[in-house]
């Protein structure tokens, strides 16, 4: 049996990171040099059920609040899938329209909506991802610049993904926990100098060893 859960896993997924330390630590590495750090998330319920008969529920893997009030969405696709960026969009616009209350006159909106952020992290390279990180926002295809900075979207594609050994960064070694934690027998002990709380939280957290019998 493995030493340590792998992360791929629907359960290892949700099991290890539903923790707001371990979330936060992910979260700032991830979306490092982009979002100003996260103090603080809190989980939120994670289905949000269709309105009517012919519309399409959603049930996200794991979505939070922070301390800005910014909804992320992180999914975990471990298995190619032709349309996913369909997918991912509709997930993004599905939050989008939750923000938008019933009956609302848009001349009164006093501030704009609080932003989505979605990461999708997948196990498999995917047509037209090719980066490690493939970021995307709503932008002015003739100047290139950020048109509505509400949304934005993080696609994470695991198989691209090599750790350098020089100038490591948080980022690296989250990447690198969520590719290859699931086969590894013993944890690197310069991982344990590099690493905040969250990363070694997660550590001991995806420990087989310490699953009760249920898990």
């Amino acid at each position: 049996m493995a030493k340590f859960i792998d992360l791929r896993c629907d359960f290892g997924f949700k099991y290890c990171m539903s923790d707001p330390i371990i979330m936060m630590s992910f979260l700032n590495a991830i979306l490092d040099g982009d979002e100003e750090t996260i103090t603080d998330v809190s989980f939120e319920n994670v289905e949000m059920p269709r309105e009517t008969e012919d519309q399409r529920g959603v049930i996200f893997d794991l979505l939070c609040t922070t301390d800005k009030g910014d909804s992320i969405l992180i999914e975990m696709q471990n298995s190619c899938q032709k349309f996913f960026k369909t997918r991912a969009n509709y997930y993004v616009y599905k939050l989008l329209d939750s923000k938008i209350d019933k009956g609302l006159v848009w001349k009164d909106m006093k501030e704009d909506i609080s932003k989505i952020i979605g990461i999708f992290i997948m196990g498999e390279t995917m047509a037209g991802i090719d980066s490690v990180i493939t970021r995307t926002a709503e932008c002015n295809l003739d100047t290139g610049e950020l048109f509505w900075d509400r949304h934005r979207k993080y696609f994470v594609n695991l198989q691209k993904f090599k750790l350098d050994g020089s100038d490591i960064t948080m980022k690296d070694l989250w990447l690198y926990s969520f590719k290859n934690l699931g086969n590894m027998e013993n944890i690197d002990p310069s991982v344990y100098e590099k690493a905040d709380e969250g990363l070694l939280k997660l550590i001991e957290r995806a420990k087989v060893g310490a699953l009760s019998k249920k898990e």
